[in-house]
């Protein structure tokens, strides 16, 4: 309940989100094989994007205790060096799919790197693409997106990441856009289903693993629950871990703190839940891992392990680790990583050392 004085979420953005949010049930019945085959009639140049999307490394490394394994599933193997090239690629088919190519003009919100891995295939397939980054964005990032052809604009001054949804949604309206909307995006999840989730599967089937458990750190929810969906076909007692930051927890609701915490996921803030997570969190385990946990990780990742993940993906790591290092000894579980990390991820970490 609010009331005078009440922090609240922008109404133009709750309204969206409430507006945008799929059905459920049209969440999990979309065909993300069906989907891509229409926008790939509608766009025949979305099929030249297929190869630089997916396939990538199953690596097990030892859980945080080492009794067990964790298969770290390195998204930075995507072309564009992070999951979201997967997500970008759902999000154009979907677009392309449901309105054609003619005259498409876009605009999404985005902390770097979906922003980058839009601007990329946009620029293949000409289109026309407004990014919309927080306050905070750095002036390398806006360049840098400027000169892959994007057009780029700034959420308001202290408003955070919500304030660049926000203002996304401002200009759909106010430019005639399309907005993408990553966390409506039912495709994304169908998507992480086929893709993801079935390459997961067949890796540790050729490893010869089942995992006790699967983690993933959530921006939007719709790697979680797609790769939930396919693992569970295969093993459905698979526990399942919602990882958040410590710093801005799924549901919390409390405005965004705008205090520093993994990159690339959290809670939204106002109470405001993910769109794509709401109807299924009964059917996942919420952890939080505070930042300076996540760096520790990244450090012993990468030195001890010779694997470098963001912070996010040491998240899940870490979680994974303390589902198998609670029981017996040998069992695996499976972690997200989203990507390597970005060199101000990795400034930040080594600092703290």
């Amino acid at each position: 309940m609010t009331g005078p004085g009440t922090p609240a979420a922008p109404p133009a953005l709750t309204a969206a989100l409430s507006r945008r949010a799929p059905a459920p049930d049209d969440v999990a019945s979309l065909s993300f094989a069906e989907l891509e085959e229409k926008a790939h009639a509608a766009l025949p140049e979305l099929a030249a994007l297929r190869p630089a999307v997916g396939d990538t490394p199953l690596v097990p490394v030892p859980s945080a205790q080492g009794r067990g394994t964790v298969w770290v599933k390195a998204e930075s193997g995507n072309d564009t060096g992070s999951v979201k090239a997967r997500t970008a690629y759902a999000l154009l088919c979907g677009a392309v799919a449901r309105y054609g190519a003619e005259d498409l003009r876009l605009v999404e919100y985005s902390s770097g790197s979906l922003a980058f891995a839009l601007a990329e295939f946009c620029a293949v397939l000409g289109f026309d693409l407004h990014v919309v980054v927080g306050h905070f964005s750095p002036d390398s990032v806006n360049d840098a997106l400027r000169r892959a052809g994007a057009t780029v604009s700034k959420g308001d001054d202290g408003t955070g990441f919500l304030g660049a949804m926000d203002k996304a949604v401002r200009v759909a309206e106010e430019e005639g856009r399309h907005l993408l909307f990553q966390h409506c995006a039912a495709e994304a999840v169908a998507m992480h289903r086929r893709l993801t989730g079935h390459e997961i599967v067949r890796q540790l089937t050729a490893a010869g693993a089942e995992p006790a458990a699967f983690a993933s750190s959530v921006g939007t929810g719709g790697t979680l629950l797609g790769v939930t969906w396919a693992l569970r076909d295969v093993w459905p007692d698979c526990e399942v871990l919602a990882v958040f930051p410590e710093e801005g927890p799924y549901g919390d609701l409390k405005p965004p703190a705008g205090k520093p915490g993994m990159k690339g996921t959290g809670g939204l803030g106002y109470g405001l839940r993910q769109p794509l997570l709401a109807p299924w969190d009964a059917e996942f385990t919420f952890r939080t891992v505070p930042l300076p946990r996540a760096q520790q990780a990244m450090r012993a990742l990468r030195s001890e392990h010779g694997l470098a993940v963001c912070g996010s993906g040491a998240g899940a790591w870490l979680a994974a680790s303390d589902v198998v290092d609670s029981g017996r000894a040998g069992r695996s579980a499976v972690a997200v990583a989203a990507s390597r990390g970005t060199k101000e991820e990795w400034a930040d970490a080594l600092a703290q050392h």
